[in-house]
């Protein structure tokens, strides 16, 4: 249980210091003009994403970066969090082999596809002025990959709850 209270104060400080603090999205949506910086979005493209760094001009870039690095070690932090609240739960339920793997996989794959995102767009604002739509594209895929995860996290014990009430799980 301890481990458990350390990840969550650990993750709850960063969701903290990234959603109201200036450090984090506040400041970035105001250089933004109200609009969500697209990591945070469920998918995006090349134009939109350019036209977003064109509003945020070379500070709210600079700011945007700074977040991106921060949200290199926040990926650890929520799918450690995850993932013993997953194996918890799955020893508490007495889930089968499956159900376990899935449940303390599917925030490994969101954390990984979080970094490979953050990896992308890294890559994307260091390349300016020049474009690069592909490798945006490709970030945009983790990003979805990332959200569906994060969420397929969250739904696996009403799952396998469903599927035990429904005596799928026989």
């Amino acid at each position: 249980m301890q481990t458990e209270l350390i990840l969550a104060g650990a993750v709850t400080g960063f969701l903290v210091l990234f959603w109201f603090t200036p450090v984090g999205i506040p400041t970035l949506k105001r250089f933004g003009a109200g609009e969500m910086s697209p990591d945070l979005r469920l998918h995006y493209g090349a134009e939109e994403t350019y036209r977003l760094l064109h509003l945020y001009g070379p500070a709210g870039i600079a700011h945007w970066r700074r977040m991106l690095w921060l949200d290199m070690i926040f990926p650890a932090a929520y799918a450690a969090l995850l993932v013993t609240l997953a194996l918890d739960w799955a020893r508490w339920v007495d889930a089968g082999s499956a159900w376990r793997l899935l449940a303390a996989g599917l925030p490994v794959l969101a954390a990984a596809s979080d970094y490979a995102e953050n990896v992308l767009l890294l890559g994307v604002l260091a390349a300016l002025p020049r474009r690069m739509p592909a490798r945006i594209a490709i970030a945009s895929v983790f990003t979805t990959i990332k959200h569906l995860s994060v969420f397929a996290t969250f739904a696996t014990p009403l799952l396998h709850w469903a599927a035990s009430a429904t005596g799928w799980l026989a």
